[in-house]
């Protein structure tokens, strides 16, 4: 994650999404003393909160202020992963 400057990274298990580990995710692994060793479905989120590619904006953005979240996973009908909503896109856009 640090190599490539990248906040987050998503789970998928059979091509669908099952949750994802986040820069947060890592620091309270180290803060825990756990070691980086943990496997990585120990330390996930599992079932993250997920908008659909035709979530208006507005709407993405109240779900990641309601639940705290920086990265939201956009997956299609099927729970297949098409990208991820960073808030770091949307200021980038602004």
């Amino acid at each position: 994650m640090a190599e490539n400057n990248i906040g987050s990274v998503l789970v998928v298990e059979g091509g669908r999404l099952v949750g994802i580990i986040t820069e947060r995710d890592v620091i309270r692994l180290l803060a825990a003393g756990r070691p980086l060793t943990e496997k990585l479905g120990d330390v996930m989120t599992r079932d993250p909160v997920t908008v659909k590619p035709d979530t208006p904006l507005i709407v993405a953005l109240a779900r990641m202020v309601e639940y705290n979240i920086r990265h939201l996973p956009v997956v299609d009908e099927k729970g297949r992963p098409v990208g991820v909503l960073s808030v770091r896109d949307v200021i980038r856009n602004l």
